[in-house]
């Protein structure tokens, strides 16, 4: 259903009231875009300005209009989802309960179990989670997971805004792999340049407004490579000093 997912994003203002250079923006499915800036430059303001399709009444006067989705799910607030910083859930249920509930409240497919979910899961968490685990019980990292996974598989949100997955507690590589593979509009606020690389284009932020719209190059991509093979060398080391082995 995110095959025809468009976005535009027209220009608003800064924190000073100036005007955004940038031109209104087009995005579509199967794009990542990578969110950049120093702290406090409005990457959250802009991410709250997508995650509320804002009609200009934002403190920023950015529009957002998506097109693509029927109607009802844009009303219902179902085309947009976004995962921030920090989750915890406050359900007595385990997680398998948690998907099937969700699963059955959204009318998705009874072929969708719970078990797929989980699996999805459990493949960008550091650390596995059962389906009989209460989500309570979850890691910060593993409530990360599992709603990435549920939101894509059982909410099946076209547009994504992830608010920097790099400390997540999440394997980040094999987040993106699974978001671009599932053909969703990925947004993500990051200060990781690893991220920024493999991402599409940038939207670099400052005092509040959209500065720069960088298109990655293809230079870019192969120190992305670069950096990724390091980056991955350094998480092959971590994991084995959590297991307990000694680093030669």
């Amino acid at each position: 259903m995110a095959d025809a997912v468009t976005l535009v994003l027209e220009p608003g203002r800064d924190k000073m009231g100036r005007p955004e250079t940038c031109g209104t923006l087009t995005f579509l499915a199967g794009q990542v875009v990578a969110i950049c800036g120093p702290t406090g430059s409005g990457k959250t303001r802009l991410l709250s300005d997508l995650e509320r399709l804002s009609p200009g009444d934002s403190p920023t006067a950015r529009r957002v209009v998506l097109s693509g989705v029927a109607p009802e799910r844009v009303d219902a607030g179902f085309a947009v989802g976004r995962i921030s910083q920090t989750m915890q859930f406050f359900l007595d249920l385990t997680v398998a309960e948690f998907v099937a509930m969700h699963r059955d409240a959204r009318g998705v497919d009874g072929e969708l179990a719970p078990e797929s979910v989980l699996a999805a899961a459990n493949g960008l968490a550091g650390e596995p989670m059962r389906a009989d685990q209460p989500l309570a019980a979850l890691s910060g990292g593993q409530a990360r997971a599992l709603m990435v996974a549920d939101l894509v598989l059982v909410a099946d949100a076209p547009v994504l805004l992830i608010d920097e997955i790099e400390n997540a507690g999440i394997d980040r590589h094999a987040a993106l792999e699974f978001l671009v593979r599932r053909n969703r509009l990925v947004f993500l606020a990051t200060h990781d340049p690893l991220i920024a690389l493999r991402a599409d284009l940038r939207l670099i932020l400052g005092e509040g407004g959209i500065r720069r719209v960088i298109r990655t190059t293809e230079e870019e991509r192969r120190t992305a490579a670069r950096l990724e093979l390091a980056d991955r060398e350094v998480r092959d080391l971590r994991e084995r000093l959590r297991r307990g082995e000694a680093l030669a």
